[in-house]
């Protein structure tokens, strides 16, 4: 059993494994004044931080952070930093929510969503199936993509809708499975139109939060969504929490 799992032997009666794709593209890296890379870097800092104040989270949740640039890479929490995850033990990847100490990250290169989405795919998989192994009573995992740019191909170009649809079939068969449900989540810049291509009802814009505040969107809507739902549903009812949960704290911004 690795150091960070948590499972029965703590007392702890079900586990929400989430992976959290992040686009550490070169895009990432502008305004060249104030980076949105240096923004999400210390925004991952502070939340998984401030996670100790949230014992359901605490209680429940585990996570699995990707990288995706021109390269695919995992966090390794053994080393601390991030590998591509040929080289990372699968075993180990997922960590209790309030252990994960993120990496400092930097923007540079592609935006190879298409290989990070179906890596993330088969991480949660083999996660999931483990759990159920050991008689841990296991949801389905949540997969989280952010990002502010469009899937790319080798060459740097935006991904044919076409061979982004393979990518998507395979959510899709996950998903029916009830293996994962992959939310994809645009921030300024974000090509819409692609990432419905990706997840047809899970693709949302989140504009006017900053990382932090999109980060505890991500998790508390992981935690409070049903463990037995269909994932169509499951969708629907993500994007409304985040709809209202936006339009809460906006207002609670402006009267501040």
């Amino acid at each position: 059993m690795s150091e960070y799992d948590f499972g029965l032997a703590q007392g702890y009666d079900e586990r929400q494994p989430v992976v959290l794709l992040l686009d550490t593209s070169a895009s990432m890296g502008r305004p060249a004044g104030s980076p949105r890379i240096d923004e999400l870097s210390e925004a991952l800092a502070r939340w998984f931080d401030g996670v100790r104040a949230e014992p359901r989270l605490q209680a429940r949740v585990e996570v699995c952070l990707i990288t995706f640039d021109s390269r695919v890479l995992v966090f390794d929490p053994d080393r601390e930093r991030l590998v591509p995850v040929e080289e990372a033990a699968p075993d180990r990847l997922f960590v209790p929510v309030d252990r994960m100490r993120p990496p400092r990250l930097t923007a540079s290169g592609l935006t190879r969503m298409t290989e990070a989405v179906e890596t993330a795919l088969d991480l949660a998989r083999e996660r999931h199936r483990e759990l159920q192994a050991r008689q841990v009573q296991a949801r389905r995992p949540f997969l989280w993509v952010l990002t502010d740019g469009a899937p790319s191909d080798a060459d740097g170009e935006p991904v044919d809708p076409e061979v982004l649809a393979g990518t998507a079939e395979k959510v899709r068969r996950g998903e029916e499975r009830g293996e994962c449900v992959l939310q994809a989540i645009g921030v300024r810049g974000a090509d819409l139109e692609l990432l419905r291509v990706l997840a047809p009802k899970g693709a949302l814009m989140l504009e006017g939060l900053d990382f932090g505040q999109i980060l505890d969107l991500l998790f508390q809507s992981s935690d409070r969504i049903g463990a037995v739902q269909a994932a169509d549903e499951i969708h629907g009812q993500v994007a409304d929490l985040m709809d209202r949960q936006r339009r809460l704290r906006l207002l609670e911004e402006r009267y501040q």
